[in-house]
């Protein structure tokens, strides 16, 4: 048997280039769904996460990919979705962590904001300057900007402040950004979790091909017996008459050795007489070993007309019973 770990550091080492364009391939594929927006929100990110996810499966499952790590090993159609079926039902997610929070004022709410300071400002201001300096008509021009610019800069302070959000939910909305500095050391995340996934996944893939090429044992083993039965066929078809029962008893005994069940004793042309047929109580469980000639109950008795081909334990062609007919 193959050493596994062995084979984990042969897949890695095989794979490490292919890893890196896969990596470099789902990164690429995360961002491009992502765009190019500023704020972004949170389903976003889920179905960028879920697209990258599509394209490390894609890669992993190419025939380029599956050769190095399977070993050289055959894959068929089959075989390549099963390993999928198999893969897909043992793979972990792919977890990428959200960039943080970042709490905006809502537009509108600025705009009430920057109106209700411009009319206090210049409810205010307009007064104040004509019982000072007589200049009420200054005080209208300045008041309202000056009002408004304080209005917006309070309410962006307050909408920073959870305790004051309590209160005011409506307020703010929460954003995560991907400007500048952000996008950056939200890349360097987004690679360091894939390429952790694909740490993961590529020794998986080659346990489960090790695991696979092990399974299919037992069918190359009967593979092997049909050939060398089907030679000693062919050899029999060409052997001269006086030496028939010499390549018989070789292929009997071949048969019996690869696992054909029902072979015991020797062959009846090698006996003086003819051998008996074998009789049975017909019972519904030997419905799986045995067809039936006419019309068959539980408790009839039935011979053998053609025993069952049994290979490793499993009925690989029934046999044939008939009914005993009673004589008068």
């Amino acid at each position: 048997m193959l050493d596994i770990q062995e084979e984990i550091s042969r897949a890695r080492e095989g794979t490490s280039g292919l890893r890196r364009e896969t990596i470099r391939t789902a990164v690429k594929e995360y961002f491009r769904t992502l765009g190019t927006g500023r704020l972004v929100a949170s389903a976003d990110f889920d179905a960028a996460r879920d697209r990258a996810m599509g394209a490390l499966k894609a890669d992993l499952f190419r025939a380029e990919t599956l050769a190095v790590v399977a070993g050289g090993r055959r894959l068929d159609d089959r075989a390549v979705a099963g390993l999928a079926l198999t893969f897909d039902a043992i793979a972990k997610p792919l977890k990428i962590p959200h960039p943080p929070v970042v709490r905006e004022p809502k537009v509108y709410t600025l705009a009430l904001a920057a109106l209700a300071g411009a009319a206090v400002g210049m409810l205010a201001l307009a007064p104040l300057l004509r019982w000072a300096y007589d200049m009420r008509d200054l005080g209208l021009v300045v008041g309202g900007p000056v009002g408004a610019l304080l209005a917006v800069l309070i309410v962006y302070r307050l909408s920073r402040v959870r305790l004051f959000l309590r209160f005011l939910p409506g307020l703010s909305s929460d954003t995560r950004s991907l400007s500048g500095h952000a996008r950056k050391d939200h890349e360097a995340v987004v690679l360091a979790c894939v390429e952790q996934w694909m740490d993961w996944a590529v020794p998986t893939l080659a346990v489960l091909c090790l695991h696979g090429s092990l399974s299919q044992e037992p069918q190359t083993k009967r593979e092997a017996a049909f050939r060398r039965i089907g030679k000693l066929i062919y050899t029999l078809h060409q052997t001269a008459g006086e030496s028939l029962p010499v390549v018989v008893d070789e292929l009997i005994q071949e048969a019996r050795n690869y696992g054909f069940e029902g072979l015991d004793g020797p062959a009846a042309f090698s006996e003086d007489r003819g051998r008996e047929q074998d009789s049975m109580i017909w019972k519904g469980g030997l419905a799986s070993k045995y067809e039936t000639f006419g019309h068959i109950v539980e408790g009839d008795p039935v011979i053998v007309e053609r025993p069952p081909v049994v290979f490793e334990g499993k009925v690989v062609e029934r046999g044939l019973v008939r009914k005993v007919r009673e004589t008068t």
